[in-house]
């Protein structure tokens, strides 16, 4: 029996090992093939070696050099050229094939995946022991995120039909605070527009966002612009100066938080089911019938419930006035949507234990983790009912010419109404996965 067990363990170390040496052999034969392509190019550019051709070129001995090859530096020595000039003077020619070996542009799209699968600086130093120390990613990791912040905020806005947006707040310290945006397509997709950094989640602040938005061509593609919000004051006020006609619609989640503060923790189950009555109510007359029956029901726990209910005011039915289907109401009845991309946000950025807000830290990781999040967006649940919904919002509006920057509706907010400290157009750059070093 045991000798039966060693026989069929014998032949599964012997795979290992031959796995081994056959990836040592193909990495030894990428090495000279490398060479290969060098001398050749030395060849086209001097002539055959011992039989120089002129042209202004010259074989100038070798030294050591580095190549990578299946994501490990190689140390190879590798031949010199020297080129002379019309002035004859001799200056050191760059061979382009081993520029090419050189380079580690292909790999660092790997690190980039290594980060955002939340692998720590040193844990792609110990992965790649023969190629990149903990400093070398880290500077790989800057450049690749700061294209990040290019990625999401030079794309052309005036290419999509939009008829709604989310905003919402994320506090990353006690000095930093993001206001992320996302948008509402009318063919069901969403994507996410832009976002900017600021010490509080002020008026100005969302003033400058939306400014940004307007100067990248962000406009409604209806009559009237579908804005959810999470019941910040400031960010309503910057909507409806930018878009005298948007409809705002208050989160409920938001709500229902705020009336289970005032309430007994008993009463909060019968709170929840009324709310999640208002929620699933179709239409103006059954929307404010159900907001009846929860105003109802607080009166009789808490005169403060009440007024926190009424706080939110007209805001709260926006949606319902709209008379579409209730399959939409899942969506646009709360900041859900962007609160699960902020999560995302989160998650990729929980090893970061210091925002520095004097660099441009904050900009390059929230924009690599918004843009992560926005690869698993999918379509807006019930998309098939948007017709209703756009039909409701005052039907599609004609297209923009082209060229133009934004809708007829939309201002650029006066310099002068800028009453916060942070400068108009300092927004931030961005946030990403999740490596060990706040960089």
């Amino acid at each position: 029996m045991r000798q039966s067990k060693e026989k069929q363990h014998q032949p599964q170390v012997g795979k290992e090992e031959f796995g081994r040496i056959f990836h040592q052999f193909i990495e030894a034969q990428a090495q000279r093939a490398l060479l290969a392509v060098i001398e050749r190019e030395v060849d086209l550019l001097c002539g055959p070696a011992y039989e120089p051709r002129g042209g202004g070129y010259r074989r100038a001995g070798s030294e050591k050099g580095r190549v990578y090859c299946n994501g490990q530096a190689h140390a190879v020595t590798r031949p010199r050229v020297r080129q002379r000039d019309e002035d004859g003077v001799e200056r050191e020619s760059p061979l382009v094939s081993y520029q090419m070996g050189r380079s580690r542009r292909h790999l660092n799209a790997e690190i980039m995946k290594m980060a955002e699968g939340g692998m720590s600086l040193r844990g792609v130093e110990r992965l790649r022991r023969r190629g990149f120390s903990a400093s070398t990613a880290q500077k790989v990791w800057v450049e690749e995120s700061a294209k990040g912040v290019a990625a999401l905020r030079e794309r052309d806005l005036r290419a999509h039909a939009f008829y709604g947006l989310m905003i919402d707040g994320v506090v990353l310290s006690r000095e930093v605070v993001v206001i992320v945006a996302v948008g509402f397509c009318a063919d069901g997709t969403k994507m996410v527009l832009d976002f900017v950094r600021g010490q509080t989640e002020s008026l100005a602040l969302c003033r400058e966002l939306l400014a940004r938005l307007a100067r990248r061509g962000f406009a409604s593609a209806t009559e009237r612009l579908l804005a959810v919000v999470d019941g910040a004051e400031a960010l309503s006020k910057a909507i409806r100066e930018y878009f005298p006609g948007a409809q705002v619609q208050r989160c409920w989640v938001h709500k229902e938080r705020n009336l289970h503060a005032y309430l007994n923790r008993n009463d909060h189950g019968e709170c929840s089911h009324l709310i999640d009555r208002v929620r699933k109510a179709e239409g103006a007359e059954d929307g404010k019938a159900s907001y009846d029956e929860l105003e109802k029901f607080l009166a009789t726990r808490n005169a403060a419930a009440v007024a926190s209910l009424q706080e939110g005011g007209d805001d709260l039915l926006t949606f319902h006035r709209l008379n579409v289907p209730a399959t939409l109401n899942v969506t646009f009845l709360s900041t859900n949507l962007i609160e699960n991309v902020i999560l995302n946000f989160r998650r990729h950025t929980d090893r970061v234990t210091k925002w520095d807000p004097k660099t441009d830290q904050v900009e390059r990781w929230t924009s690599s983790a918004l843009l992560l999040a926005e690869e698993g967006f999918r379509k807006i649940r019930h998309h098939r009912d948007l017709p209703r919904l756009l039909a409701a919002l005052g039907g599609r509006r004609r297209p923009p010419a082209p060229g133009c920057v934004a809708d007829s509706t939309l201002r650029v907010a006066d310099p002068a109404d800028q009453t916060s400290s942070t400068p108009p157009g300092a927004g931030l750059r961005a946030s990403l996965p999740t490596l060990s070093q706040p960089l």
